[in-house]
């Protein structure tokens, strides 16, 4: 038809008209891509990584699904394009900061620590992240992006390091890198849970960077020199006197949760079970083992009554008499694995005839241990994410977070009396939190070159100068 067109003399603006069209259009669809994207992100961190979908963001952006297919098939498709695509974009703002020219190791360090600090104190990145860890358990292609943005966090900073610190080896930058993305981590997961009130949370944001800006500052013999302490292996067959929650199997036993369905006004010298009543108590504790294990294996989206009622291999009906509704359950199983840590990390750090420094670092080196088996981190992270989406999870977690701050507060104030309360608070939260965020370093992933045990002696040195407050002045960097 244009050849004729042509042949007759006839004006052809078709093609003028294509291009001119084309780019309009292309950039149309682009807007309209990016819109998607941005409004897919929104989504899953409100609604979590169970409750996404792409109708929801059809109807989140007011389209039609069918509209919204046309540029996206598929839940899969829309995710495998927004999650790498946000993740990518921190990644390289980051880098950007990192690699300014006309700029100093020291200044740029310090910008891309102001900005971390940023994203967590001011954006919805805590509350991504912390889906994007309980989701890397349930599909590969996330767990691989996490890994991906970990290792290039740490080779961000491993190359800064190296500029400060030109004698360190590339290990020794790694093993530091890898540490102050703990940190962070741990910042960010509180972020998305934490009720710190405003002067204390201005405290702890304070002491935060400079714990970080220590790590990055200190020298090699500072770091080296401090605080000689084997790492405890984890014992999984009840060899040791403290044995981790989780058996060799990767599942949480029953016998440890040691539940009690005792009145709280009984005397326990004269409390006497009745076989009934002891049935009773080793039933709700394989119930609730089993719900746990069920919640770090399958996801926050399959901890129902019905799949922990077929796990057990009985009826829904028979687990209603002990745990009437699926809150009920939920409630008893935070509550139960929450006490059980907390149990075991208030036992070693009461007063003894050991220093508070050396129970400061034994509750540490037990947590960190802990924290490295992959039931736990999965079950954590659940946790983290569910509290996004439950009140229950939340009040759990919260109040959770308080009382391990407590444990770590006292003993904080045995090390330090010249600390205030405030003081106190503010280094018992970054100790949780550094510890919470070797839960989300992925030690046995593909990208990770960073030696379990190197990071374990430097968390303990954090762990030793925050709590006696030797960390960085305002000025590090």
């Amino acid at each position: 038809m244009q050849n004729s067109a042509v042949k007759q003399g006839t004006p052809d603006h078709s093609e003028g008209a294509k291009s001119a069209v084309r780019p309009s259009t292309r950039r149309n669809r682009e807007q309209r891509i990016r819109e998607i994207i941005e409004t897919a992100r929104q989504v899953f961190q409100e609604d979590g990584y169970a409750g996404f979908a792409i109708r929801r963001v059809a109807d989140r952006m007011g389209i039609t699904h069918g509209n919204l297919q046309y540029y996206f098939r598929t839940t899969e498709e829309l995710l495998r394009t927004a999650l790498p695509a946000y993740m990518s974009e921190v990644m390289e703002d980051y880098a950007a900061i990192a690699s300014r020219p006309g700029t100093g190791a020291a200044q740029r360090c310090s910008a891309l620590i102001n900005r971390i600090f940023q994203n967590i104190n001011e954006t919805d990145l805590p509350k991504f992240m912390v889906e994007i860890w309980a989701f890397a358990s349930h599909e590969a292609f996330v767990a691989e992006l996490l890994d991906d943005m970990q290792a290039r966090f740490r080779d961000l900073f491993a190359k800064l390091l190296s500029e400060l610190h030109p004698t360190l080896s590339h290990e020794e930058c790694l093993v530091r890198a890898a540490v102050i993305g703990a940190q962070m981590d741990g910042m960010t997961l509180f972020a998305s849970h934490g009720d710190y009130p405003g002067r204390d949370y201005v405290e702890l944001a304070r002491v935060a960077k400079r714990a970080v800006k220590m790590v990055v500052s200190a020298s090699a013999a500072t770091l080296q020199s401090e605080v000689p302490l084997r790492r405890p292996r984890t014992q999984h067959d009840g060899s040791d006197a403290r044995v981790s929650i989780f058996g060799s199997d990767g599942y949480l036993q029953p016998a440890l949760l040691e539940l009690r369905t005792r009145q709280s006004t009984q005397d326990t010298f004269h409390y006497r079970p009745t076989a009934q009543g002891k049935r009773g108590e080793l039933k709700i504790n394989e119930i609730i083992s089993t719900a746990a294990n069920l919640l770090a294996t399958e996801g926050y989206a399959n901890f129902t009554l019905a799949r922990v009622a077929r796990e057990l291999g009985t009826l829904p009906s028979a687990l209603q008499n002990y745990f009437p509704t699926h809150d009920d359950l939920l409630r008893s199983t935070m509550e139960a694995v929450g006490q059980a840590y907390l149990d075991r990390y208030s036992e070693i750090g009461k007063p003894s005839g050991k220093p508070a420094l050396e129970r400061v670092l034994e509750i540490a080196a037990e947590n960190f241990e802990e924290t490295c088996v992959p039931a736990v981190q999965q079950l954590w992270s659940e946790m983290w994410a569910l509290a996004q989406h439950s009140d229950i999870t939340r009040e759990h977690v919260r109040n959770g977070y308080a009382a391990y701050r407590v444990v770590w507060a006292d003993l904080i104030r045995e090390v330090d009396a010249t600390a205030t309360a405030r003081e106190c608070l503010a280094r018992a939260t970054l100790i949780t939190a550094l510890l919470d965020g070797v839960t989300v370093l992925r030690f046995d992933a593909q990208h990770q070159s960073v030696s379990e045990d190197r990071a374990f002696e430097l968390v303990m040195v954090m762990t030793a100068l925050i709590a006696q407050g030797r960390i960085a002045p305002n000025d590090a960097l």
